[in-house]
C-alpha cells in the first residue's frame, strides 16, 4: 500500500510538469482522479487480493461516477510503475488487467492499452513510453523502452526499444 502511495505522489509531480503552482489544482483534474482511484484500487488489490473483486462490489456505484468523472478506467490489476501522465482524458483512457508497464508511461488520450480476446500472455510495456492521441496497444505484446507510438496507431506486434511507430497496424519508422 505504501508503495502505491509513493507511486501516485510521482505521478502526481509529473502531472504537475515543471510548474509546482499547478499543484493547487491539479489534485480535482480528471487526470489526477483517474490515477488516484486506480492506486488507491490497487492498493486494495494488493492488501486483500482476489478477495478485493467481492468487497468493492458496494462501492460499484460510486467507482463508476468517479470513473465516469475521470474518463479513466485503469483496471486494479494492471501493473503499472510510477510516473504515469495523462495529459488529456476526455477521450477516454482504457488500461486492461493483464497490463505490465513500467515507469514514466505518457498516455495523450482517447488510448486503449487491451488484451485480444483469442491471445493468451500479457502485455509488456517498457519505462518512459509515449502514446500519442487515440493510440491503441493489443496484446499480448512486448513493447520496449523509449518506445514513441505516434496518434491513431494501432500496434499488435513486439518491438524493441527506443523505436517510433505510426500507422495501422503500426510500423517503425526511421529517425530524421
Amino acid at each position: 500500500m505504501f508503495r502505491q502511495i509513493k507511486f501516485f505522489y510521482r505521478d502526481y509531480l509529473r502531472l504537475c510538469g515543471a510548474k509546482k503552482v499547478r499543484m493547487l489544482y491539479i489534485w480535482v483534474s480528471r487526470a489526477a482522479t483517474g490515477i488516484f482511484i486506480y492506486r488507491l484500487e490497487r492498493s486494495m488489490f494488493l492488501l486483500f487480493g482476489k478477495v478485493w473483486k467481492i468487497l468493492r462490489i458496494p462501492l460499484s456505484p460510486l467507482l463508476n461516477l468517479i470513473y465516469a468523472y475521470s474518463n479513466c478506467e485503469i483496471h486494479y490489476q494492471a501493473d503499472i510503475g510510477p510516473g504515469i501522465c495523462i495529459l488529456h482524458t476526455a477521450p477516454g483512457i482504457v488500461i486492461s488487467a493483464r497490463s505490465i508497464i513500467g515507469s514514466n508511461l505518457t498516455l495523450v488520450g482517447g488510448n486503449v492499452i487491451g488484451i485480444r480476446e483469442d491471445k493468451e500472455g500479457p502485455l509488456l510495456i517498457g519505462d518512459s513510453c509515449y502514446l500519442g492521441a487515440n493510440a491503441v496497444v493489443l496484446g499480448p505484446v512486448t513493447l520496449g523502452s523509449f518506445t514513441k507510438i505516434g496518434a491513431c496507431s494501432l500496434v499488435l506486434h513486439d518491438t524493441s526499444g527506443n523505436v517510433t511507430l505510426i500507422g495501422s497496424p503500426a510500423r517503425p519508422v526511421a529517425d530524421r
